[in-house]
């Protein structure tokens, strides 16, 4: 944890040390109970545990903040160096890609979300046309019953007119009584009467009909009101849902026009991307073509400094042994004058020497040790292919000084396809192994061909020329001619 981060916590254990302090010097003036000091003690401790508690859980919050930024920081270096060589514009263009992407799941949704609407506001205007139908006949059929009872009702009150005519014509009392006192006989007077009571009944239940049919009517009268009150409100429900659908078939027309534009837009994108495929495969075989130029370059340069070597060796060799053998002469000579001069004595001298090792030899070329992307095989998130990044990647913002990773001779410092502005240091023989390594993308030089260089002496200062997309340092290390890891050499 930082000085800055621990200030506050100091503080918080500082003040709850006084409250403590105070709160022991209260209780030794306000009681003599030793129990009552136990208490307050325990309490007390019992706070700091509990503040360094909330100290452990904020260092853990912290520890835990700062490893998932370092985790997406790799995370960012990785993709960093998996892009690189890569044109911002295609770079740019993925990106934008992506966020359209994101962009046409939500509208796919929506779309789906708005037809659902849809369906559904067709689902309820047929429930509701249904019950508006349904609704319809049912008043239609009311109506046919009332104008069926209309009809009866104007036979019956006929049939009453009629017997009423019949039964009261005369209009008097006396019209009455003739149908006792006007019989000629006893069989006439019994018809007359039968009759008269026959009319009345047959009244009577005329007029008990009507009644009836009054009364029926009168429910279906207000049976119908409501239905067709009824009939008013789905009208209505019907002529909402007739807007309503309106705009939700506009909602997913718009959702729709939205989803398409997004689509031709991420399809726009997508045939830029794949139009630069080949242009930038291309490109990157074109770039592997001159690395692998400069690596058959160093391998070459090995080669003739290796039989260049052997050469001086062989010559050296010889020449030792003309040495051994003009010293055997000699040794011959110095036996036979030692022989003549036996009575004489002498004595002899030698020596050794031994190269350098490679344990320790090399140091990284950068101040702040921050690296990037490793040696290793290299898959592209765009193209989706693999490649090899041939050396190691080190976080070196524009203009950093970058020094000799050991001592040697600068073979070039010029500019190298790919590779931008490059050092190259030849170090010769290292624990058994010729060894030379290359400071590429550098913004400018410090040295020159030719020029003896000490370990950690400046070369340069970092850049992002070549085929570079950011400032940084891409180190490489050769070993008999070959790239190698340079981790395991540093």
């Amino acid at each position: 944890m930082t000085d800055t981060n621990r200030r506050p916590l100091i503080l918080i254990i500082a003040v709850m040390l006084t409250a403590i302090l105070g709160g022991l010097a209260i209780g030794l003036g306000g009681s003599a109970v030793a129990d009552d000091y136990d208490d307050q003690i325990d309490e007390y401790q019992d706070q700091i545990d509990k503040a360094e508690d909330k100290i452990g859980e904020a260092e853990s919050g912290i520890a835990d903040t700062n490893a998932d930024r370092e985790a997406a920081q790799e995370r960012a270096d990785e993709l960093a160096s998996a892009l690189e060589n890569t044109d911002a514009k295609i770079v740019e263009a993925s990106q934008e890609l992506e966020a359209l992407e994101a962009q046409i799941e939500p509208l796919e949704a929506a779309l789906a979300e708005a037809k659902e609407a849809v369906e559904a506001a067709i689902v309820e205007q047929g429930i509701v046309a249904d019950k508006l139908a349904a609704a319809e006949a049912q008043d239609e059929a009311i109506t046919a019953q009332i104008a069926e009872d209309e009809d009866r009702v104007q036979e019956l009150q006929s049939r009453v007119a009629a017997i009423a005519r019949e039964s009261y014509k005369g209009g008097s009392a006396e019209a009455s009584l003739g149908i006792v006192f006007g019989a000629t006989d006893e069989d006439e007077f019994v018809n007359e009467f039968t009759a008269q009571q026959s009319a009345a009944r047959v009244q009577a239940s005329t007029l008990a009909e009507l009644d009836e049919i009054a009364a029926v009517n009168r429910n279906r009268g207000a049976r119908q009101e409501a239905v067709r009150e009824y009939i008013t409100e789905l009208k209505a429900q019907a002529d909402a849902l007739v807007i309503e659908r309106q705009e939700k078939e506009a909602a997913a027309e718009a959702a729709k026009a939205d989803l398409d534009a997004k689509l031709a837009e991420a399809q726009e994108v997508k045939d830029y991307l794949e139009s630069q495929r080949q242009t930038y495969v291309a490109q990157q075989a074109e770039n592997d073509a001159l690395q692998a130029q400069l690596r058959d370059q160093v391998a070459a340069l090995f080669a003739a400094k290796k039989a260049a070597q052997e050469g001086l060796d062989a010559a050296e060799a010889g020449k030792a042994d003309a040495e051994d053998a003009k010293a055997a002469a000699e040794a011959e000579a110095a036996r036979k004058a030692a022989e003549e001069a036996a009575k004489n004595g002498g004595s002899t001298s030698g020596g050794s020497s031994s190269g350098p090792s490679a344990s320790g030899y090399f140091a990284y070329p950068t101040k702040s040790v921050y690296i990037t992307s490793s040696y290793g095989m290299r898959y592209h998130p765009i193209y989706h292919y693999w490649r090899l990044h041939a050396g190691t990647d080190f976080r070196a913002y524009c203009g950093t000084p970058i020094y000799a990773s050991a001592g040697g001779t600068v073979e070039w410092a010029k500019t190298v396809g790919g590779f931008g502005n490059q050092v190259m240091i030849d170090h010769g023989v290292v624990g058994g192994d010729y060894v030379m390594s290359s400071y590429n993308h550098l913004t400018r030089f410090a040295v020159s061909s030719g020029q003896r260089v000490s370990r950690g002496q400046l070369v340069g200062y970092s850049g992002n020329t070549g085929s570079s997309t950011a400032c940084h340092l891409h180190f490489e290390m050769y070993v008999n001619g070959s790239t190698v890891n340079p981790m395991s050499m540093l």
